[in-house]
């Protein structure tokens, strides 16, 4: 483009159903089409991001009064055409026909209040070193909240291949939790929790971004005290990020022209990368992972390895079960100082036995503890994804010891 060295032009695409459940009615159902431009503009060191298709030439006057930057967007060497098309024909089905989601979640025990979001998602490159590819994909993702009385329950998926008997697993799973009536109390404390991978979920959504290497060089992230190599989790612990598996988000370029790749952030307890672009990597002595965002690197799809016990043995003590949460805030990015409320089924087992559901608790505690005092990881995993944690995860059920509760 006229008036600058280097440009790239990053275009996203999604078409969406969305259907909607009110207390075991369908309340809406939506088709949403959204399209947008997003142009990096350089001249030298100096650069300008906008959205819009027609990107106003004028700018170039404008960089050329600007101050130089810190950082600068460094757009890959790669060239040439790459086109990536994974498409699975049943969600294709479904979005043009949701009958068969709708039937599925209106046959539940209990009324279920949710979303559901059949997706098929388009990016695009150009860039002027001479890179120009695409990547589409689709899926199908949701969550249900079931009522019985003042009782709930909740679960979410997540999967790039339509599969039914995933749905009813995920209305049943919100149900066996929702059919719990019995009430139980608990006081102010430290106890062993059991997270679901909703739980979970969430908080690896939060240490995924604090992963990110512009995050650590900003002091804004538990990694800022660390460096790759370092001990910082149970060796219980591994957490990837993992955009070349057959999930959600996942995609085969960053905004950077780099080819993805999969990679350890934590590998047993240790600290193995941080989150990296061109620049940011450059900064830090290192190589990008392919995670662009032209200013700050960003997770795409998450995955936590499986362990080697059932979930039933997790919860054969004497454990909080937490199976949602919401209400996630950070005191302290740094410490990873944060409260987060649980809702839907906090279990309070005794020797293995259910006691009852608590009312409502707070986990009040850190990241650092919470992954530090990891004990006991399942085999089962679950695919989630939902509004509090729209990373999709891969994600265990996870057993912890000593944690902080106290009444919300």
């Amino acid at each position: 483009m006229r008036g600058f060295d280097e440009h790239a032009i990053f275009k996203t695409k999604r078409e969406v159903t969305v259907i909607k459940f009110v207390n075991g009615k369908v309340s809406a159902i939506q088709r949403l089409d959204d399209e947008v431009s997003y142009v990096l503009l350089k001249k030298g060191n100096k650069y300008i991001i906008m959205e819009g298709k027609d990107p106003d030439l004028n700018f170039s006057n404008v960089i050329n009064v600007m101050e130089e930057p810190m950082l600068s967007p460094k757009i890959s060497e790669n060239t040439g055409e790459y086109k990536f098309v994974k498409l699975d024909d049943k969600i294709e089905k479904m979005r043009e026909n949701p009958e068969d989601v709708i039937s599925l979640v209106l046959n539940s025990k209990y009324p279920i209040s949710g979303i559901v979001n059949i997706t098929r998602s388009t990016v695009s490159l150009s860039t002027s070193k001479g890179f120009s590819g695409s990547d589409a994909r689709n899926s199908i993702d949701g969550y249900f909240r079931t009522f019985n009385g003042e009782f709930t329950g909740q679960w979410a998926f997540a999967s790039s291949t339509y599969s039914e008997s995933t749905i009813k697993e995920s209305i049943n799973t919100a149900c066996e939790m929702a059919s719990i009536t019995k009430k139980a109390e608990v006081d102010d404390g430290v106890y062993n929790v059991v997270l679901s991978p909703l739980v979970f979920g969430n908080l690896m959504n939060y240490l995924a971004r604090m992963s990110s290497g512009l995050s650590i060089m900003m002091g804004n992230s538990i990694f800022s005290r660390y460096k790759p190599e370092d001990k910082i989790a149970s060796e219980k612990f591994t957490f990837s990020d993992v955009p070349k598996a057959d999930m959600p988000n996942a995609v085969e370029f960053d905004m950077e022209a780099t080819f993805t790749k999969n990679k350890k952030i934590i590998d047993h307890g240790v600290f193995k990368t941080p989150l990296l672009n061109n620049e940011v990597a450059e900064t830090m002595n290192l190589e990008s992972t392919g995670n662009a965002g032209w200013v700050n690197p960003i997770p795409w799809t998450l995955e936590v390895d499986e362990g080697d016990v059932g979930k039933d043995s997790l919860l054969s003590g004497n454990v909080i079960f937490f199976n949602n949460n919401w209400y996630t805030r950070f005191q302290n990015y740094v410490e990873g100082n944060f409260s987060t409320v649980g809702r839907d089924a906090i279990i309070v087992y005794k020797n293995g036995n259910v006691e009852g559901v608590a009312g409502r608790l707070r986990i009040a505690d850190s990241i650092p503890n919470i992954i530090g005092n990891i004990e006991e990881v399942s085999k089962e995993r679950y695919l989630v994804k939902w509004w509090d944690s729209r990373i999709p995860v891969l994600s265990p059920y996870v057993l912890v010891r000593d944690v902080k509760i106290t009444r919300a």
